[in-house]
């Protein structure tokens, strides 16, 4: 109960703290960004299951590592996605929302995967632990809400909020490692097609996910955000129902499969998400040096701030610099203030004239 208690308060301090870094008007954007948005979903509840059902097919499994397998696939986005994409800088607002609904989803997306592929494919009724699943589902949420009013309460204080959600996603890993290291069932015992089974979904999820995102026409940080939250996986949430479902005997097997997932995810997400930056897919210059790089925050600057700025002050006129990020276009904001461009380019610092009255 001691390790449970601290892996749920880091997980609430973690999704707060990555929301709370956020701009409050990109999360509400993001949820009006409908391609985004549905393309995490289906990415997460319908991409990632049949991809697993695919490598079971590749690499048969005893029945207790198979069901167990479907129930990680089927899980919601972990609160991880989120402090991936703002360490590289992808889209944090996106993969917030995409965390969002899909973990308001999951009380019904869940049980219905849970019953087409277990149920029908392998002819075996699931019992599920409601209360804490129910629970989990809770504490995300309060953490979400949380960070969501602070980071509007204090908006000076979101690069601090930010920090305190990366520390405690590495607070995290930690326990995770600790917690895998003494487990009862090691998992290095299994066979190489056990590990090859359990990988495959997230490798493979990784390409689709980020090929679908870019067909969709979504933005390069964008897609990276859809990549990982398809991917990253809560395994807290299949850990809690694959205990619910199997006998003592075949606890131990069943738990190994969520915890090589977790390594899984925490091994292929950095590797994928550095290429992306070096590829210049996220926020971040690729030709910063790496610890810049995730040390600092280059998330765009929404029009709103902007908007809010202008509204504000004396009756004069005032010159505010704007940092504009490399994907947005200055005409974005034109007619937005009546405002006359003085100089800029769509790289850079553009400088405003704007009539504060």
């Amino acid at each position: 109960m001691g390790a449970a208690a601290v892996s749920a308060s880091l997980l609430f301090a973690l999704v707060a703290g990555v929301t709370g870094g956020c701009d409050p008007a990109a999360i509400l954007r993001r949820f009006f960004v409908v391609r985004g948005l549905l393309m995490g979903i289906a990415c997460q509840f319908i991409l990632l299951p049949l991809l697993a059902l695919l490598a079971l097919l590749l690499f048969p499994q005893p029945a207790s590592t198979a069901v167990t397998l479907l129930i990680v696939a089927t899980s919601p986005g972990g609160g991880f996605s989120g402090w991936w994409c703002s360490l590289v800088n992808a889209d944090v607002a996106l993969s917030v929302a995409m965390t969002t609904a899909s973990t308001l989803l999951t009380a019904v997306a869940l049980p219905l995967n849970i019953a087409l592929y277990v149920g029908l494919v392998f002819g075996r009724d699931v019992e599920l632990d409601w209360v804490q699943l129910m629970l989990n589902i809770l504490l995300v949420v309060l953490a979400v809400v949380l960070g969501f009013l602070c980071a509007r309460r204090f908006p000076r204080q979101r690069p601090r909020f930010s920090r305190i959600g990366q520390a405690a996603g590495a607070a995290l890993i930690i326990l995770g490692c600790f917690t895998n290291g003494s487990s009862d069932a090691p998992i290095w015992t299994n066979s190489p097609l056990w590990f090859a089974a359990i990988a495959t979904p997230c490798a493979v999820g990784l390409i689709f996910s980020m090929l679908g995102a870019r067909l969709l026409r979504l933005t390069n940080p964008e897609a990276v955000a859809v990549a990982i939250e398809c991917s990253y996986q809560n395994t807290g949430f299949a850990l809690t129902i694959a205990l619910s479902v199997f006998p003592p005997e075949k606890v131990g097997a069943a738990s190994g499969v969520p915890l090589f997932y977790g390594v899984c995810e925490v091994v292929l997400i950095p590797i994928f998400a550095l290429c992306a930056w070096k590829a210049g897919w996220t926020y971040a210059p690729p030709t910063e040096p790496l610890c810049t790089m995730l040390l600092n925050d280059y998330q765009p600057t929404e029009a709103s701030a902007i908007t809010a700025l202008a509204e504000q002050g004396p009756t004069d006129t005032r010159t505010v610099h704007v940092q504009i990020q490399s994907t947005t276009s200055l005409t974005d904001f034109n007619g937005q203030l009546g405002a006359d461009r003085d100089a800029g380019s769509t790289n850079g610092s553009a400088k405003w004239k704007l009539p504060l009255c």
